[in-house]
């Protein structure tokens, strides 16, 4: 395990709520890495107590059920953050938000899927009242390619257009979370913002062969239900603001059309159920990953104009999906935690007010995390 030296030097409690997961573990590590004392949360006792042992005394365990809320309110009240990393976010996303308003505590989560970023949005007014900060969608992506569409915004004097693009290899490690809020992203509508308004599109429509970083290569993307259509548009003014993503290999994405059209209705309990048919003989579908880098990428496109001059800029990185996810989530934790983020209200990352970018980076950078700009035909 990489250690760090703490950003602040304190010592302040944070509760990770599915600390056992594939991200929910490394950023409880990165945390007590940085110096902080962690709860992590979770159902799955055994592996629990191990990461928690493994962490050293700075991390312990508690048995939480997010669905028993009055329990799950008191377990809050005794921690200065929560990081909520319960997936799929489209079954479990309002519960942890609600209980941190009741216990009165700061938030911040990775959630990916479009409408609880809604949802979460709208309850800006409470959480302004109550004076807490709730930072949300603070992972790779949404996360990292919002503060890349920021980076590149800052830098025109008008935006005509924002680009979000990501693949996910299937050799990583995927849970039945993750198997659940793809199916969530790339069934029926999705919603996407172009000709300065908000509109439904279909998913996995409009592929295209996007670019990424070497050794990543050429990689066919479609339009995906995801955050940043739904929060940049409010914080960057633009007339375009889509996302599109894939998989690899792409013959998952043609299955999940096959399925998109067999399931009558797209409910919580029907997707899990096909979700957990499907991590059975995931190892079957993800083709011969010895052949290839696993590795994922994820980019943000920002055109418009300087100096009335045509501009087209690109940045990317590039990675683990764990990785990329867990560490931004780790660094603006700690960022809550110490007080260099307070303003109150719901937040995504690009929205957020005292959300110090450089800072960001550069811890980005000490976990070997590095934001690129590349060539706009890269």
């Amino acid at each position: 395990m990489i250690s760090f030296q703490p950003i602040w030097g304190v010592d302040m409690s944070i509760a990770v709520l599915g600390g056992c997961g594939e991200i929910g573990k490394f950023i409880a590590a990165d945390l007590v890495d940085s110096g902080f004392s962690v709860t992590i949360a979770d159902l799955r006792e055994r592996e629990g107590r191990l990461l928690a042992k493994n962490l050293g005394k700075k991390a312990s365990f508690l048995k939480v059920d997010v669905r028993d809320f009055d329990t799950l309110v008191e377990f809050l009240k005794g921690h200065k953050l929560v990081v909520n990393n319960i997936g799929p976010y489209f079954e479990f996303g309002d519960l942890v938000p609600k209980a941190a308003i009741q216990a009165g505590i700061n938030y911040l989560d990775i959630c990916d899927d479009h409408d609880v970023t809604l949802s979460l949005l709208n309850l800006n007014k409470i959480v302004k009242r109550e004076g807490l900060t709730f930072l949300i969608n603070m992972g790779a992506s949404p996360g990292l390619t919002n503060i890349m569409a920021k980076i590149g915004a800052e830098k025109l004097d008008e935006v005509s257009s924002v680009r979000v693009l990501w693949y996910e290899d299937t050799g990583e490690t995927i849970g039945l979370g993750q198997l659940m809020h793809w199916a969530h992203i790339a069934m029926g509508k999705i919603p996407t913002y172009r000709n300065g308004e908000w509109t439904k599109f279909k998913a996995l429509t409009e592929r295209e062969l996007a670019r990424f970083p070497d050794p990543c290569g050429f990689v066919p993307v479609y339009h995906v239900g995801h955050p940043e259509p739904v929060t940049i548009p409010r914080y960057i003014s633009t007339d375009v603001a889509v996302c599109k993503g894939g998989i690899l290999p792409e013959s998952d994405v043609q299955l999940t059309r096959v399925i998109d059209k067999i399931l009558p209705l797209k409910t919580v309990k029907l997707v899990k159920l096909v979700s957990k048919f499907f991590l059975k003989i995931l190892p079957l579908l993800t083709g011969e990953t010895e052949k290839r880098e696993i590795l994922s990428s994820f980019r943000s496109d920002v055109t418009g104009l300087k100096k009335r001059e045509p501009t087209h800029l690109s940045y990317a990185v590039v990675g683990a999906v764990a990785k990329l996810t867990s560490a931004p989530a780790s660094i603006a934790a700690q960022l809550i935690a110490k007080g260099e983020i307070s303003t109150a209200g719901v937040f995504p990352p690009e929205g957020c007010p005292d959300l110090d970018i450089n800072k960001l980076v550069k811890e980005l950078e000490k976990r070997e995390i590095h934001i690129m700009e590349i060539s706009p035909t890269h």
